[in-house]
């Protein structure tokens, strides 16, 4: 089984990162992800239009903590998909030793360009991001949601459920469940997890679903930012405190 995890994403710094790993009770092996976004822009140092949640290629390695409980990825997005796997061989070696993995934030991404990546790297962690363009590539239909993910389970360890795509959307928890529902039917060895518009304040929107799914894991990302956009640490620590607490631990 596949570790669940509590997400943050936009993490700029090695402080940052160690300060909310700080938050984490004793007594857990619920992992908390360190998501640091980047991209093909990213790669050939050209500016983003979100400065302050992308760090510098030459910053990233830095950002990672080396803890036991910290699940480091690179959430990465790319506008020319054909060359998938050369930016991620790229992305992993500029990237350090405290690397655990990718999020894909593709529509759909090359399944044989996933595996060839994992071929070279069997230890790199990935979650397939499912996003509003990969939602409306299969018409937003649970069942064929299950059977798209089914052909990625070879070369995934998550699917997170993200219609929000880091926008602060609010969280859907009736949709989700559905999606949910349908992918656990299938008994996928992969972890499931959702996104979207969660916070301190919305974190209330997933208790409906623990029963059901306690091994879920959540990611968090607009709404914890500052009206600079810079990560909020107050706001981040008390949405993992909370978490925390929700998934009783």
């Amino acid at each position: 089984m596949r570790k669940p995890y509590i997400g943050i994403t936009g993490v700029m710094s090695e402080n940052d990162a160690l300060h909310m790993l700080n938050a984490i009770p004793r007594n857990t092996d619920r992992l908390v992800m360190i998501g640091v976004l980047g991209s093909l822009k990213t790669m050939r140092g050209e500016k983003n239009k979100w400065p302050n949640r992308y760090p510098a290629m030459n910053e990233i390695a830095g950002i990672f903590p080396n803890h036991p409980l910290a699940l480091n990825l690179i959430h990465y997005n790319t506008k020319e998909p054909e060359t998938l796997v050369d930016q991620l061989l790229k992305m992993t070696e500029f990237s350090g030793p405290n690397l655990h993995g990718f999020q894909l934030n593709l529509a759909w991404p090359s399944i044989k360009a996933v595996g060839e990546y994992k071929k070279t790297n069997p230890s790199k962690q990935i979650v397939l991001q499912i996003g509003g363009h990969a939602f409306e590539m299969i018409h937003h239909s649970p069942e064929e949601l299950a059977k798209k993910v089914s052909e990625y389970v070879e070369v995934v360890e998550y699917v997170l459920l993200d219609p929000s795509g880091g926008y602060g959307k609010p969280f859907d928890p009736e949709r989700a469940r559905d999606y949910l529902l349908a992918l656990k039917a299938q008994n996928f060895d992969i972890g499931l997890g959702v996104a979207g518009g969660l916070s301190p304040t919305t974190l209330n929107l997933i208790e409906p679903l623990m029963k059901e799914f306690p091994n879920l894991s959540i990611d968090a990302e607009g709404r914890l930012r500052t009206a600079e956009d810079h990560l909020d640490l107050n706001v981040a620590t008390e949405y993992l405190r909370k978490a925390f607490s929700i998934f009783g631990m």
